[in-house]
């Protein structure tokens, strides 16, 4: 299957969406800037949401960019060889939402004089400081490893202590693997079992990382370490083994686990995930399978695209910290009941109304407005709770 799809809609902007043509430009309005998205996956929920806005809002408000979409990428060769195949395209710079070695990406990119950034993730500061000082690194957005430690921790915290229940399953996606995301939430949820339950039998870091399942008796209950993506074949049928042979309360998810709904719903496990804000896990809280949700919204990515649209469009090197490519935190909302996901998820996924919209990134986009600056984009980013978005909206 080819490994990326055009995604090019060439249509005027419908009713609702701010007067996209109300600005003037600095840049060719003939222009058509290419850039590629690499994701995990196209059929997971958040990398479909993140794609609804970028094809939905943002091509409609700037129809001189073109996306080019990776398919799946499940390891480090298939990260590279969508890199080749995009930079063969002719991309000028590529949004990641999924990195195995950072370096090795950037040193691809930049041997073809294209951009490349984390558009949504987390690296190591080992990772990071590699290629902090490489011109075509544009930079990171997203949680930072001290909010994906916290999640993993509240997360449990709200299970263990404000649930009731004495049977939990935790499953730590790529933690195992080099997802530095998920090894920094699996270490958070289990510090917390560890202060509960006292010692664990083996290093919490260690069982973070386990690639293989534990099992642990914690006095009157239990837990198991579940590691893997459940959305492999191998992994999900073991994971549909271990939920239909053994009784569960609740399954702490560190990633989205849509393959596993049915199992859930039919064995009654009840869920708190690290994910996104979809129709899916809406539908999941409407039953009863969710009641926790730490999560992103789709239009949280807008500032992403506005950094990379300023170095496509040659104003790169005004958005840099200091000369090195920057690192921005934007870090998740949070769900426990119908009616605050509800609320949220209107905010979260709107087209006419949003987190971010064409006003807000116009102001940080060089070739949108001159007054744009680095400063603003840092502050519009890192302005992401939902009490920030609804100050944008006038709510």
């Amino acid at each position: 299957m080819k490994r990326f799809v055009f995604i090019l809609l060439a249509v005027l902007l419908v009713f609702g969406v701010v007067s996209c043509s109300s600005r003037k430009k600095d840049v060719d309005d003939e222009a058509v800037h290419k850039i590629g998205v690499a994701v995990y996956d196209v059929t997971d929920d958040e990398v479909i949401a993140f794609r609804d806005y970028l094809t939905g809002y943002i091509k409609k408000c700037f129809p001189e960019v073109e996306f080019c979409y990776s398919y799946a990428i499940r390891s480090a060769e298939d990260e590279m060889d969508f890199l080749e195949e995009a930079c063969a395209e002719g991309v000028e710079g590529i949004m990641s939402f999924i990195t195995y070695d950072l370096a090795a990406e950037v040193d691809l990119c930049a041997s073809k004089g294209i951009y490349y950034m984390l558009a949504s993730g987390t690296v190591t500061e080992e990772a990071y400081e590699a290629v902090a000082d490489d011109p075509y690194f544009v930079g990171v957005v997203g949680p930072g490893l001290e909010i994906e430690h916290q999640a993993g921790a509240d997360l449990a915290d709200y299970f263990i202590n404000e649930m009731e229940g004495d049977s939990y399953i935790l499953f730590t996606g790529g933690a195992a693997i080099g997802n530095e995301m998920h090894r920094m939430r699996s270490v958070g949820a289990l510090e917390v079992f560890e202060k509960k339950f006292g010692d664990l039998g083996e290093d919490v870091e260690e069982l973070a990382a386990t690639e293989e399942v534990v099992r642990l008796t914690l006095g009157d209950s239990t837990l198991t370490v579940f590691p893997g993506y459940t959305t492999r074949e191998e992994v999900g049928e073991k994971a549909v083994e271990e939920l239909e042979s053994t009784e569960y309360d609740f399954a702490l998810s560190m990633f989205s686990m849509y393959s596993m709904v049915d199992v859930f719903r039919k064995e009654g496990v009840r869920q708190g995930v690290i994910d996104c804000y979809s129709m899916t896990n809406k539908d999941l809280f409407a039953d009863g399978t969710l009641c926790y949700v730490a999560g992103k919204s789709s239009s949280m990515i807008g500032p992403s695209f506005a950094a990379m649209y300023n170095a496509v469009t040659g104003y790169g090197e005004e958005f840099r910290e200091d000369g090195r490519a920057f690192k921005m935190t934007q870090g998740y909302w949070i769900s426990k009941d119908r009616k605050e996901y509800d609320d949220q998820y209107a905010l979260a996924t709107g087209i006419y109304v949003n987190a971010y919209n064409y006003e807000n990134l116009c102001s940080v986009m060089k070739g949108y407005d001159e007054k744009a600056s680095f400063e603003k984009l840092k502050a519009l980013t890192e302005a992401y709770t939902r009490k920030d978005a609804q100050a944008r909206r006038g709510q």
